[in-house]
């Protein structure tokens, strides 16, 4: 009998814990509260989603952990690039002319942690509950991707998990995430093989000028960082992230940001 099987027959109050790959999948649709208020068939086109995202997952030995208002949520215990590659296939296939109207928005986190499964029940009622940390930060970097023009937003922890990370992949590095929860400190990355065609060749060729910006911010060197944001913004002026870091990198300069501004592109 395999997982799948026990935790579907477990009794209420059992659970299984397993380190794996978390996915989390967020549309506009989840996000949108004035739009869920304003249209009941929102259910069907979150339905929709769940089908077509529910069979990608299938393909690359995928999950199902749980669709919530905060996305739908996977896991994946072969392998982080089964995480990846299948994250990368939803976004290409979000473009589809098909699927495009109900994949509005899409945005995508990768984190690889410890994940409790258990089943929880009162009468006859039984439910999956599914508890994780690092669930909870696939939900906040899915959330967060459209802020950064982003599609799929991973964690150094998935990234040193991935066999030639930098090279089988078009990556950036972004910047660094602080977990207040745990005083925990990561880099993340925008991976852009599931970016559309224009977006990624732009950020292809502007990656070297984003990550050297990245590190001299780092260094605490703002005005040197912002020179390089700056020139950059002169040939994509779409780069979201390196505006992000323009106005991060005055704050810094007039002495307005606090510490974790200086140090930090998202707390969580």
């Amino acid at each position: 009998m395999d997982k799948k099987e026990r935790v579907k027959k477990a009794e209420p109050g059992t659970s299984e814990k397993v380190n794996t790959a978390v996915i989390n999948v967020s549309t506009l649709f989840f996000r949108d509260n004035v739009m869920i208020d304003k249209d009941a068939g929102i259910i069907s086109v979150l339905n929709m989603q769940t089908e077509d995202i529910g069979n990608t997952l299938e393909k690359h030995n995928g999950k199902l952990l749980s669709v919530t208002r905060t996305g739908i949520s996977a896991m994946f215990q072969e392998s982080c690039d089964d995480a990846l590659k299948c994250a990368i296939t939803i976004c290409q296939e979000a473009e589809l002319e098909e699927r495009k109207p109900i994949f509005k928005g899409l945005g995508i986190g990768i984190d690889y942690g410890m994940v409790c499964v258990g089943v929880v029940g009162y009468k006859d009622l039984e439910m999956p509950l599914v508890m994780s940390e690092s669930m909870d930060t696939a939900i906040f970097l899915s959330e967060s991707a459209q802020k950064y023009n982003s599609r799929i937003i991973v964690t150094s922890d998935v990234a040193s998990r991935l066999v030639g990370f930098q090279t089988k992949y078009n990556s950036r590095r972004l910047g660094k995430l602080f977990h207040s929860g745990t005083a925990a400190t990561e880099d993340i990355y925008d991976v852009f093989d599931g970016d559309l065609a224009d977006t990624k060749y732009s950020k292809m060729r502007s990656r070297l000028f984003f990550e050297t910006g990245v590190d001299l911010f780092l260094k605490g060197s703002y005005l040197e960082a912002r020179s390089y944001f700056i020139e950059l913004l002169k040939y994509d002026r779409n780069d979201a992230a390196a505006k992000q870091y323009v106005f991060k990198c005055d704050s810094c300069i007039a002495g307005t940001a606090d510490e974790a501004d200086r140090q930090y592109l998202e707390l969580r």
